[in-house]
């Protein structure tokens, strides 16, 4: 009787395939998460005023996993978020960094089923930019 390697084919998984198979039912790990972006009006005063468009960068620990999201003319968002430990940070629109408050809490972990109020506060002097741009309807 002779030995010999025995190989079996099967089917490459694909990029896509991958993706759909970590991504098909959500259940037991989304959560929400209500943000708000204020910022300081003088420094060493308590009373903060709500910071409108403000672009914000979610990255989830222990992952790779980052995203992005922005805060209405209100200076809050509702974000639909998979459960998890998370830190933000906070940019103008032009893509430059905001300075934060020092009183700033920057992580948040969000439970499975809850939702979270996370606030972000922005320095007194920060002078963040940007425009949201046009679609353009000609």
């Amino acid at each position: 009787m002779k030995s010999g390697l025995i190989l079996l084919a099967a089917p490459a998984m694909t990029c896509t395939d991958e993706i759909r198979a970590q991504s098909d039912d959500l259940s037991g790990k989304v959560t929400f998460v209500s943000v708000t972006t204020a910022r300081v009006m003088k420094a060493g005063q308590p009373l903060d005023e709500f910071a409108p468009n403000v672009l914000l960068r979610f990255r989830r620990s222990g992952t790779s996993s980052q995203f992005l999201a922005m805060t209405g003319k209100d200076g809050t968002a509702f974000l639909p978020i998979e459960a998890g430990h998370y830190c933000v940070d906070a940019f103008g629109l032009d893509g430059h960094k905001a300075k934060l408050a020092p009183r700033a809490h920057q992580c948040f972990t969000a439970i499975p089923g809850e939702a979270v109020e996370f606030s972000l506060t922005l320095g007194a002097d920060v002078a963040y930019r940007g425009t949201i741009p046009s679609l353009g309807v000609e």
